[in-house]
């Protein structure tokens, strides 16, 4: 029997440190790590079949030690105070129940304390799954609100580059002032194409052809 108490009070202990632990406000790479431990820990077909097992053993101890320690005790001063009360008034009705020997008395407080064990234990292997999905969801939603925060630094400092590149008010003053001078020299060589152009075309005129007729009378004349 000791060794059984042993072994239901260690697992007591086994739940409510990791219940403890995951309830304390810890980082959450810490919380990370015990929930990571944990999932891989029950996830496993293995680990899944144990805790089956050991949740129903628990159960039936549960329910046989409940009934076991319900039954009535008499001890001697609740006889002697009844007796004496009823006694009293008259002897009818004195209580002839007997007196519950120390034996039943200890096995209905070894009934009890197993009824707390297995209730605790009971709670905790609902509690801790609980806590556990909570834990989950805080190591979730602060990452992604890490991720938010990386991102929007991002957005930041890609605005902030974009207004420190953005040229100013004198910067295009001075470009559109390029421009137009530019614009002015483009169309001075396009004027000097056109007239090289016209040279070039009145230069490479052919020459009119004349005739020997024209040529003889030009001489005689």
């Amino acid at each position: 029997m000791s060794l059984y108490f042993m072994a239901l009070f260690g697992l007591l202990i086994l739940e409510m440190s990791v219940l403890f632990i995951s309830v304390l406000p810890l980082p959450n790479k810490i919380r990370k790590g015990i929930y990571k431990a944990y999932f891989k820990t029950t996830s496993s077909q293995e680990s899944k079949t144990i805790i089956i097992i050991l949740s129903v053993l628990v159960s039936l101890l549960f329910i046989d030690s409940w009934k076991r320690s319900q039954f009535r005790v008499t001890t001697y001063q609740s006889k002697q105070y009844q007796n004496v009360r009823r006694g009293g008034s008259g002897n009818e009705g004195i209580d002839d129940a007997p007196v519950t020997p120390l034996q039943a008395l200890a096995s209905r407080a070894y009934n009890q304390r197993n009824v707390y064990i297995s209730g605790f234990i009971l709670y905790f292997l609902v509690g801790i799954p609980t806590v556990m999905s909570i834990v989950r969801r805080l190591v979730k939603y602060d990452d992604l609100i890490k991720e938010q925060k990386k991102i929007t630094e991002k957005t930041s400092i890609a605005d902030d580059t974009k207004i420190g590149d953005t040229p100013s008010s004198k910067e295009i003053e001075g470009l559109e002032n390029d421009l137009y001078e530019k614009m002015i020299s483009l169309k001075g060589l396009q004027k000097q194409i056109k007239h090289l152009e016209n040279y070039f075309d009145e230069m490479n005129k052919p020459l009119p052809i004349v005739k020997k007729e024209e040529v003889i009378l030009k001489k005689d004349i």
